[in-house]
């Protein structure tokens, strides 16, 4: 403790350290006197981080049992509480004497040893509850990392699938291409799920069309418009997994300057 007093570049943390053993009632009289002077002359700034930090232990309701103690228990504890007043009155006798505990003096009472025993028994569930706490936070980490690496490697069987089923051996590179063109198309009318991506390279006229969550059955034709009104067809797609892709090629000067669009082909309804 002296060398907390004398030491300025341990005082902070040592400071702090004596706060939590302050809260929980266990200081020795002389450290609660040196812990309260250097806790009046440390700056306000420090003074309030410290009350702020008894105050959240002192309403921390995870460090309390989940059930009240037993009655036995209470009964042991308010007898080692008065068997410590008593010792007390004995040592300060006679003036101690005056009063209720006149006759604390007569008896024989033992050493006070439920007093380290209940310091004890709080560090200890002090510690538990530090170390709960740490496992808590770890066993959320490696879930969350193992549900990245579950959909990442979802994600991966789902793009190896749809280029097997018809998007062609080049999708996964040309999705990953920072210089392609891409167009949403989303439904003109209704709030039901589903999107449709168009992705062309201008430069080559090559591209891939992905339709996610489609209606069950739903066909849909994706078309494109050339600046001089013609409508192009250039794929349909029919709902028959949540993930579908098609590739097309069109001539690189087309490409540069047609807009896309779709239709539903039994509705007409327009993804725009």
């Amino acid at each position: 403790m002296d060398s907390f007093m004398n030491d300025s570049s341990n005082n902070y943390n040592q400071l702090i350290e004596l706060s939590v053993l302050d809260a929980y009632g266990l200081l020795e009289p002389i450290e609660t006197d040196l812990f309260n002077r250097a806790f009046h002359e440390a700056p306000v700034a420090i003074q309030e981080e410290i009350m702020q930090l008894q105050e959240s232990l002192a309403l921390d309701d995870t460090l309390l049992p989940p059930a009240l103690p037993p009655t036995e228990l209470k009964k042991r504890v308010l007898d080692a509480v008065a068997n410590a007043a008593d010792q007390e009155a004995k040592r300060l006798a006679p003036l101690a004497l005056i009063g209720a505990r006149s006759g604390a003096a007569r008896r024989d009472v033992t050493s006070p040893k439920q007093t380290l025993l209940w310091r004890t028994v709080a560090m200890v569930l002090l510690g538990v509850s530090v170390v709960l706490a740490i496992l808590a936070v770890d066993a959320q980490r490696r879930a969350s990392n193992m549900a990245t690496i579950a959909l990442n490697s979802e994600t991966s069987d789902a793009l190896a699938q749809l280029t097997k089923d018809g998007a062609g051996p080049g999708f996964a590179s040309f999705v990953n291409n920072p210089y392609c063109y891409i167009k949403r198309l989303e439904r003109e009318q209704g709030s039901e799920a589903g999107y449709i991506r168009v992705a062309i390279n201008e430069r080559t006229g090559q591209g891939y069309i992905v339709a996610m969550d489609l209606l069950e059955g739903e066909e849909v034709i994706v078309q494109g418009t050339t600046p001089d009104g013609e409508v192009i067809e250039i794929a349909r797609l029919t709902a028959e997994s949540p993930v579908m892709g098609r590739a097309f090629e069109l001539d690189p000067a087309v490409g540069r300057t047609i807009t896309f669009h779709a239709v539903d082909a039994i509705s007409g309804n327009r993804w725009v």
